[in-house]
């Protein structure tokens, strides 16, 4: 008697549907792979039957493709045949997260001590996990080096700075208090003019920008570069928003907001604790909007692993509406610049960009 075999991708191995092609997430190695709908609707039929006969259904010219894309999935390692699929069983999908707030956001270049130290205590408090640290023009050496020490004692996982470029008294700043920090994880240096003066920092901890960052208006760019293929990332665009979920920021004046591109405030640090913000319903209104609830994102096949603003939008008026500076089309799978597509005219104008 002749065993019937089913082929099935590994359980890490993910395939997200767009309303014109697919793609298999790889959440083991981080890589995505565009295949088409047919080849998805045929691993489909493989996850939930024991065998492949199913096949006989399709075309011999779908035969064809089938049998290469197949060959293609195990020459990537992405899946294998079995007789016995009932003992792979899929992924777990749930997404959970004991922290009152995961990630923030501090702008710290203008926030007197006083404040800094209200915001880490706080930042404790919610067990935060990760911190970026944003510095635009200029770099307070004492008051970074201070920010950072009041997290010696924290359950904190990482820090990443944001530092403008500055060819004088920087380098052995960062050689010997930044980055030797363990909770510092990234440094990301904007504006960079001179690349030879950073040819001894350590590449896994430095990142170089050619481009400056002057202001928050920068955040909310769309770009495959900046896909996030992880277990975590993933999961947790299934239920909730990928950037603003138990998300907070500290702007550079003090207020407290969801991010700092977004125009409502919740109060002044110097005012209001971030606890008290955090149990505001209002502030977390953005918490649970997903990809599968945005026009365009959810038609799109990366929406499981890009990041999603909700600062800058298509239409204002839409907490709903597509991110302004996403220059990806689903249904015709190109990928344009943003910033000059004439039908964004209006919401760049309205958000007015002029003064990066």
């Amino acid at each position: 008697m002749k065993i019937k075999k089913t082929f099935r991708l590994f359980a890490n191995c993910i395939v997200v549907e767009g309303i014109s092609q697919a793609t298999i997430c790889d959440l083991h190695r981080g890589d995505v792979y565009i295949i088409p709908l047919e080849i998805a609707s045929f691993l489909k039929v493989c996850e939930n039957e024991n065998s492949i006969d199913e096949r006989d259904a399709y075309s011999s010219e779908s035969k064809e493709a089938i049998t290469e894309y197949i060959d293609f999935f195990k020459e990537k390692e992405l899946g294998f045949w079995t007789d016995e699929p009932e003992s792979f069983p899929n992924l777990n999908m749930k997404w959970s997260s004991p922290e009152i707030i995961n990630n923030a956001i501090v702008e710290i270049e203008s926030i007197e001590k006083s404040s800094l130290l209200r915001i880490a205590n706080s930042l404790k408090e919610l067990l935060c996990k990760f911190i970026e640290i944003r510095l635009y023009n200029s770099i307070n050496k004492e008051d970074l080096s201070y920010f950072l020490s009041l997290f010696n004692d924290s359950t904190l996982k990482g820090i990443t700075i944001f530092i403008p470029y500055l060819e004088n008294g920087i380098l052995f700043f960062l050689k010997d208090e930044i980055l030797t920090n363990p909770l510092v994880s990234l440094v990301v240096i904007h504006g960079v003019r001179d690349y030879r003066l950073y040819n001894h920092l350590p590449k896994n901890k430095v990142k170089l920008l050619e481009k400056k960052i002057s202001n928050n208006t920068h955040c909310g760019i769309i770009d495959p570069n900046m896909f996030s293929i992880k277990i975590p990332v993933f999961t947790e665009s299934m239920k909730f928003n990928s950037c603003l979920n138990k998300k907070i920021s500290i702007c550079e004046n003090g207020d407290i907001k969801n991010c700092p591109s977004m125009g409502k405030s919740y109060g002044n640090i110097k005012d209001v604790s971030l606890t008290k913000v955090v149990k505001n319903k209002e502030f977390k209104k953005y918490w649970s909007i997903t990809k599968d609830q945005v026009a365009g994102c959810k038609d799109c096949e990366f929406r499981r692993v890009c990041t999603d603003c909700r600062a800058y939008l298509e239409n204002p008026s839409d907490i709903f509406s597509k991110p302004l500076k996403c220059g990806y089309n689903p249904l015709t799978n190109e990928w344009t610049e943003w910033s000059t597509n004439p039908l964004k005219k209006e919401a760049i104008d309205y958000y007015d960009f002029t003064s990066n």
